[in-house]
């Protein structure tokens, strides 16, 4: 895809002269590839050239359900995403929804020996809601430490929610946790981190103190590689198995194979909601409004001219669906925000007739403003680089002109409400759904970025919210997306521009057995990864 700006850093250069053999004439055709000597018990992977999270919940570690690879959470999800007890062995919610009582097992222990007790639950669900950024826990009334292995944990109203947070926040131990804590974690999962050099590789090795069965692999380390440096290792035998974006997944590597898993991991466009001005002070100190995004005409051209299928089969190659919201072909979605798209000519009728008149240039303007606005999209995400690209040019063809800006995730979060964001999202649950629209939110981390407030929709949100009644929470959450009149959605007021779901795509060795994996959530770096312990070496796979 020539097209496409390719970014690659000195670092990556320097790592890519190592492979320089297995990177020569390189082409569709099967490459050879005979694996570095180590033990069949001890695998490479590299799923891209940064470790989200670090291994801290207070920088979102757990949050794509990789905190069961080195910590423990109270409860967690099956492939099929069945709700079952992890640390707790069992627990029971009130008729009110108001307390939710957990009975820990007795025989987990962190990787230095000590007991994981309700002392250590207590500390890391105050801390966390204390900190306010990572997890919103406001609705936690407090945490009741019953027994050494009990604990109650009470709410200000019923959460239906409430498991996303259960089946995702890592526990760390109360007297071992600093400010330091990412470059040593302590936790109870069953692997360790032995080293972690940031920039460059984290090893991981079993926790000796595991409770459950004992992994196969007794070491892995993750190389922090970007995509083509780690194809190309890949192919020399450095590494056994590797993320590969779309572009790369059809590399044929003798003695590899393909991995084509569905995901709901979406990818769109964030736009700011408010016109500048109207909000004085975010909560976060960065501006807020767009005069240009504010502009619900601006949005649903945007929505209905961009034509998603051609932005699958240009940028992912095929690897993937359209999407239409961040809970797409969930039961919490509702369908009718299916929307059909590709309609140039309706989007430009739109555009004009709510004053956005077309130029000599194509371009177009209300008075004396430009459609015009910033998109902003990391340099390290070759993906997302690659659909800036592909939407900037559609957009171009309605006259809106799409500035784009490669930047970084610093950046990119002091500009998160005045400029758009080539955003990403999607998880087993509606709580992203939840925190992405209400307007209590707004500021206050990667939440509510776009500042949207819909009463209407606020109102949906709070009945889902504090439903007893999973299929009550369901019926909300479908006419917060749209109620026949208005909603956060495709049909409505339009806060995002969701594009496409993307199915991850890795390339590995034949002979790693990867268990059962099921849909994908947001986050293909750690997704794979987060059933490692249950991974096997199959030499007949050869």
């Amino acid at each position: 895809m020539t097209k496409y700006l390719k970014y690659i850093s000195f670092v990556a250069l320097f790592l890519a002269s190592i492979f320089l053999v297995a990177c020569q004439n390189q082409n569709s055709q099967t490459k050879e590839r005979t694996r570095k000597q180590r033990p069949k018990d001890e695998l490479v992977v590299s799923m891209g050239a940064k470790l989200p999270h670090e291994f801290d919940p207070k920088d979102r570690y757990g949050i794509h359900n990789e905190g069961n690879i080195t910590h423990s959470t109270l409860l967690k999800r099956s492939p099929e995403l069945d709700i079952k007890g992890e640390l707790a062995k069992k627990y029971k919610i009130s008729k009110d929804g108001l307390t939710w009582s957990f009975d820990l097992n007795d025989d987990f222990k962190f990787s230095n020996g000590e007991p994981v007790t309700a002392d250590d639950v207590k500390f890391t669900y105050d801390m966390l809601k204390a900190d306010g950024k990572a997890w919103d826990l406001t609705f936690i009334k407090n945490v009741e430490v019953v027994g050494k292995n009990q604990v109650n944990i009470h709410l200000t109203e019923a959460h239906s929610t409430f498991t996303a947070q259960l089946t995702e926040i890592p526990i760390v131990p109360k007297k071992y946790y600093n400010d330091k804590y990412k470059s040593n974690p302590i936790g109870s999962g069953p692997y360790m981190v032995k080293e972690y050099k940031a920039g460059e590789q984290a090893i991981f090795v079993r926790n000796p103190y595991w409770h459950g069965k004992k992994p196969y692999f007794k070491k892995w380390t993750w190389v922090l590689l970007d995509e083509n440096t780690a194809l190309a290792a890949l192919e020399s035998g450095d590494v056994d198995m590797i993320y590969a974006t779309p572009e790369l997944a059809s590399k044929k590597v003798k003695g590899t194979r393909l991995l084509d898993i569905a995901s709901n991991d979406v990818r769109g466009l964030s736009l700011p909601y408010v016109k500048k001005g109207v909000v004085k002070n975010s909560p976060d100190g960065y501006p807020v409004g767009n005069d240009v995004t504010s502009d619900p005409a601006i949005r649903k051209a945007l929505t209905i001219g961009l034509n998603r299928q051609k932005v699958l089969d240009t940028v992912l190659n095929g690897y993937g669906k359209p999407a239409y919201s961040i809970i797409d072909r969930t039961p919490f979605w509702n369908p009718k925000t299916a929307i059909k798209d590709n309609k140039v000519a309706k989007a430009k009728q739109l555009l004009t007739k709510a004053g956005w008149k077309e130029q000599a240039d194509g371009s177009r303007k209300k008075g004396n403003l430009k459609a015009e606005f910033d998109l902003y999209y990391p340099t390290n995400d070759q993906l997302r680089a690659n659909l800036a690209v592909e939407v900037a040019e559609q957009a171009n063809a309605l006259g809106i002109n799409i500035k784009l800006k490669a930047s970084n995730w610093d950046e990119m979060a002091t500009k998160s409400h005045d400029s758009a964001l080539l955003y990403a999202g999607g998880r087993h649950h509606a709580q992203q759904f939840y925190e992405s629209h209400y307007p209590s939110l707004a500021g206050k981390g990667w939440t509510n970025i776009t500042f949207y407030n819909n009463p209407t929709v606020t109102k949906y949100l709070d009945k889902a919210m504090t439903s007893p009644d999973l299929d009550k929470a369901n019926k909300y959450w479908k006419l917060a997306q749209w109620d026949g009149k208005t909603g956060a959605s495709t049909l409505g007021d339009l806060p995002n521009v969701w594009l496409v779901s993307l199915n991850h795509t890795y390339i590995g060795d034949k002979r790693i057995n990867v268990g059962k994996q099921g849909v994908h959530s947001h986050g293909h770096d750690w997704s794979l990864l987060t059933n490692i312990a249950e991974w096997t070496w199959d030499e007949s796979a050869k």
